[in-house]
């Protein structure tokens, strides 16, 4: 069974000592060579840690539904979900401790991953195993799975403005207070929320030249609507805040709003207009205390076709950007990152952030406090 756990209670069961059953495999066991034919054998009764950083309760439940429960059936082990987000600086501290404690890292950007990749915190994927060829070309590197393409979308609550009258069409709506009065909520976190590009697209920035993000007009921008501003800290959570009036309109990712509307009747509406979009890596860290376990889901989340076509019946993601893609049902492709919801959506750029996620953190957390950029 899968245990989804967050940070406290993760504590506790390192204290305990439960996921140390992770590194009982057999002396015999630990030295054979992975193969496929081998890949799903003497894992029995142990226990592993899939850190699903920054998912939301959409994402987490689809792939504790799909290609985590397969890979418990297929080997009787038991994996347990970690949500610790975001960055490096965790990892980099379990490593060098001799104690990783995760199994399989996804992060939360490919920016995270980038900075791994350049501080050699990660295994690299073993293509005999792990099929990246039948992967998109762009869907991979060399130590990286490109998952679940997502977005950051406009979003608003249509007792306040119905579909069939004026709301907002992009996510730069959000600044404009004179036809969507009220309070807006925002990721409280400067990247893959699309805030700042939507404050540099509502002061005229054409989406073409959003990078290198111009931060001062990004914050003269936000100065505007500070006053508006509700935070939140996860995809579930915004959409909550949405629901319950405590905003009026905001910027979410489209996986948690789907989830909220098909399932749930919510009162919401969500528009594509220059959604902010990019991929989550999954990855093998360097000291996994089980590289085939690691790989086993990672190849699951290639292979298993009926775990894909589930997943996207159940979040209105891809799991994994398949050359020979799974069927998307009619009813799910007004919410799925794919086909007309691409065509004026915006990649945000991972190069622009690896190189400045540090410093624009700093700032961002700043002027959240203060008001003031420095």
């Amino acid at each position: 069974m899968i245990k989804a756990t967050r940070r406290h209670s993760f504590a506790g069961l390192i204290t305990t000592g439960v996921l140390a059953l992770s590194s009982l495999a057999s002396p015999v066991l630990a030295q054979e060579k992975i193969t496929v034919g081998n890949l799903y054998t003497g894992l029995s009764g142990q226990e592993f840690v899939f850190n699903g950083s920054a998912d939301s309760g959409t994402l987490q439940n689809g792939l504790v539904n799909t290609a985590l429960a397969e890979f418990e059936k297929r080997t009787g082990s038991t994996v347990h979900f970690d949500s610790f987000c975001c960055g490096i600086a965790k990892l980099q501290a379990m490593q060098q401790s001799d104690n990783v404690t995760w199994t399989v890292v996804q992060f939360a950007t490919v920016t995270d991953l980038r900075l791994a990749e350049k501080n050699g915190l990660l295994e690299k994927l073993d293509t005999s195993i792990i099929p990246l060829d039948q992967l998109e070309a762009s869907g991979h590197d060399d130590y990286a799975i490109y998952a679940y393409p997502y977005a950051a979308v406009i979003a608003w609550d249509t007792r306040k403005w119905p579909m069939n009258g004026k709301h907002p069409t992009k996510i730069e709506d959000v600044f404009n207070t004179t036809d969507f009065p009220g309070k807006r909520c925002l990721y409280k976190y400067p990247q893959f929320g699309g805030t700042l590009e939507a404050a540099l697209l509502a002061s005229g920035v054409a989406s073409d030249k959003l990078y290198p993000l111009d931060q001062q007009a990004a914050f003269k921008s936000l100065d505007k609507i500070r006053n508006d501003i509700v935070w939140w800290n996860s995809g579930s959570q915004g959409v909550q805040q949405l629901v319950s009036g405590v905003c009026q309109l905001a910027l979410v990712w489209n996986g948690p709003m789907a989830d909220a509307i098909r399932q749930n009747n919510a009162p919401l509406g969500m528009a594509w207009g220059h959604a902010i979009w990019n991929y989550t890596p999954v990855t093998i860290p360097k000291g996994t205390k089980s590289l085939k376990a690691a790989e086993g889901i990672l190849r699951l989340m290639i292979t298993d076709r009926k775990s894909q076509e589930e997943f996207v019946k159940q979040t209105a993601y891809i799991m994994t950007p398949l050359k020979e893609q799974v069927s998307i049902p009619d009813d799910l492709k007004p919410w799925v990152l794919a086909g007309d919801n691409l065509k004026d959506a915006i990649l945000e750029n991972d190069d622009y952030y690896t190189d400045n996620i540090a410093a624009l953190l700093k700032v961002f957390n700043g002027w959240v406090v203060t008001g003031k950029v420095e």
